[in-house]
């Protein structure tokens, strides 16, 4: 089970089936990354997501449909809900069987057998992964293959099938490092670490958990490898290295919050401690231990409830199937019935002739009623429609408010700053500060005819109109619209451009930097500096913002990361300056509404980064 525990986790947070594209539009296929990356970090959020666009997709027979479903599914699974998982999968496997997707087919089986492996049901989760198997091996995906034995290697292991596993995990270990697949890589050789621990052959288990050490892995699979070098050492009586090992796999797994792991390592750790007859330390360790395996205790009673559920609703669908055959022959004897009744309604339509010209008259004014009821319906709908017109257009007026009274306050204060110094320079100083001014006139002028611009084309409806746009140049303006509120400062900009296309909307692009660079201006202080470069990959752009400036506390920082429609709370700015916490809620709304998104890290007294990932633009053939 403490084997199962940590690696079924891990599984559902980082084995993901490759998925083909190429049916995808540019729109869904970000999306999906999009939600490959969310769900990992903010589950809540990624399915609050995935149901909306569930939601709005008409059209179900499609491959977009079974990627919502595949990560619905993944994430339900994550929360350990298992019922409402089975029946994602459940539905993943019938639209994929009959649009012809073995894709989905092959997802679905892995999901089936990961809820039988949660429950610790090792023989049912190895058939699900088997039939998985062969149909990625049908296809000749051969990533997914890779995860399924290792998934089948986990199954083996937990049943006791030692030579079974390491046969597996060898198959699976082969094939990542053929494709270079460094994190499959980095998982097999963990596992096949702790199968020799099991069968106690310490030398083959060292080498296995040391290769993973030596190769910087992952936090979920740093934590499972020092579990590991914990036990090794214990096992080999080096308890001052297992210690070592045992308190850095402890802080880990707490801090990526692996339960399981957090409470393994501490009975290791309270073994260790004992035998160095440092009795305080196995004792803490020790209650440490039983804290979370009480906690986890917990957690495992709800999983059960979820599973009677589960358990519940199977057998009610096996009912409905009963239900069905008997309704199958119900459906027989009634056609028989009707072949009857046909012959005497053939035998009534004469009477019903003569009844006919009776309720014609009766029937003229009913259609008129009729006719006049339809012209209220339709009239109802159309004032609805108006009703529903008037309040987006409503919404859009008071956030096209709120965004040009927060952005035309930067230009605003560019102006009064050098009207604030009129009075101390010199005569000879009178004509550079008249350049000067009338400079910055005239690049406020542009900046806020340019917002009003963007403005009036958002009155009919707030919507997102993606161009190709030069990323660097964008900046480049912004820069030379702050440069007199960074000289004032004392502050440095230092830009790196690099030739960037990419596709988003540019007056919404134009919110995003003037925020991002305003509020590093703003919390940085004199010698201090900002640092804008970029990096790119395959199919993203990346804009990092960096400065040295007074950084954030770990509160301040969670609020900034708060949810997508929740303003965050405002500092004053070393300056003194004030604001309304509305820029970085703009920055994320528009960053989700163009298919990007924002990471930021910052230290107290170290300063801030923040990197913004947008998608290429496509290229011309």
């Amino acid at each position: 089970m403490k084997l199962a525990c940590s690696i079924l986790l891990i599984s559902c947070l980082h084995l993901n089936f490759d998925s083909d594209a190429r049916q995808l539009t540019n729109y869904q296929d970000s999306t999906v990354q999009a939600l490959n990356k969310l769900r990992y970090n903010y589950p809540d959020s990624a399915l609050a997501f995935v149901e909306a666009e569930i939601k709005n997709t008409t059209d179900l027979k499609t491959r977009y449909y079974t990627e919502l479903l595949f990560t619905k599914s993944a994430i339900q699974y994550i929360q350990s809900n298992y019922l409402a998982s089975r029946n994602s999968y459940k539905e993943l496997h019938d639209i994929s069987k009959e649009i012809g997707s073995d894709l989905g087919i092959a997802r679905a089986l892995n999901g089936r057998g990961l809820i039988y492996l949660g429950r610790e049901l090792y023989e049912e989760a190895l058939i699900e992964f088997i039939k998985s198997l062969e149909v990625n091996r049908s296809i000749n995906n051969q990533k997914n293959v890779t995860v399924n034995l290792l998934n089948i290697g986990i199954c083996y292991q937990e049943l006791g099938k030692l030579d079974q596993a390491y046969h597996s995990y060898q198959a699976s270990l082969k094939s990542s490092i053929q494709y270079d697949w460094k994190t499959y890589t980095l998982m097999n050789m963990n596992r096949l670490g702790v199968l020799f621990l099991e069968k106690d052959q310490l030398d083959s288990a060292e080498y296995y958990l040391t290769g993973v050490k030596n190769q910087k892995p992952n936090n979920w699979e740093k934590s499972y490898n020092l579990s590991g070098l914990t036990e090794l050492h214990i096992k080999k009586s080096n308890y001052k290295k297992a210690v070592q090992y045992g308190l850095q796999s402890f802080e880990l797994a707490k801090k990526i919050g692996a339960k399981w792991d957090v409470a393994e390592v501490a009975l290791k750790l309270s073994d260790a401690y004992e035998q160095l007859n440092a009795l305080d330390y196995a004792l803490k360790y020790h209650k440490l231990h039983k804290a979370y395996s009480d906690s986890l205790l917990n957690e495992e009673m709800n999983r059960e409830i979820n599973w009677a559920e589960l358990q519940v609703t199977k057998a009610e669908n096996e009912q409905l199937i009963v239900q069905k055959d008997l309704l199958s022959s119900v459906r027989d004897r009634n056609q028989l019935i009707i072949a009857l009744l046909s012959t005497i309604v053939i035998s009534l339509v004469f009477l019903a002739l003569l009844y006919r010209r009776h309720i014609k008259q009766k029937d003229k004014y009913n259609q008129n009623l009729g006719s006049i009821n339809k012209q209220l319906a339709e009239k109802k709908i159309l004032i609805e429609k108006q009703n529903k017109d008037l309040l987006q257009i409503n919404n859009t007026k008071n956030r096209l408010f709120s965004i040009l009274s927060h952005d035309l306050r930067s230009p605003i204060n560019s102006l009064k700053q050098l009207l604030d110094v009129r009075n101390n320079i010199s005569e000879d100083d009178i004509k550079k500060y008249m350049d000067r001014l009338q400079h910055e006139v005239g690049k406020v002028n542009e900046q806020v005819n340019s917002l009003l611009n963007w403005a009036n084309t958002q009155m009919d409806g707030f919507k997102t109109s993606p161009k190709t746009v030069q990323l660097d140049h964008i900046v480049t303006q912004n820069l030379n619209s702050l440069t007199y509120i960074a000289q004032e400062k004392g502050v440095t900009l230092q830009h790196n451009p690099l030739e960037s296309l990419i596709n988003i909307d540019p007056g919404q692009l134009n919110i995003i930097i003037t925020n991002l660079l305003g509020n590093s201006i703003k919390y940085t202080s004199d010698g201090d500096s900002i640092e804008i470069s970029y990096s790119q990959n395959e199919k993203f752009i990346l804009l990092h913002i960096k400065d040295s400036g007074i950084g954030m506390d770990e509160a301040t920082l969670q609020n900034l990361k708060g949810e997508l429609n929740e303003r965050s709370f405002s500092r004053k700015g070393t300056g003194m300056e004030t604001g309304t916490g509305l820029g970085m809620l703009l920055v994320k709304q528009f960053l989700t509404f163009n298919n990007s998104s924002i990471t930021i890290e910052s230290e107290e007294n170290k300063g801030t980064l923040f990197v913004l990932t947008f998608p290429k633009a496509k290229e011309d053939h």
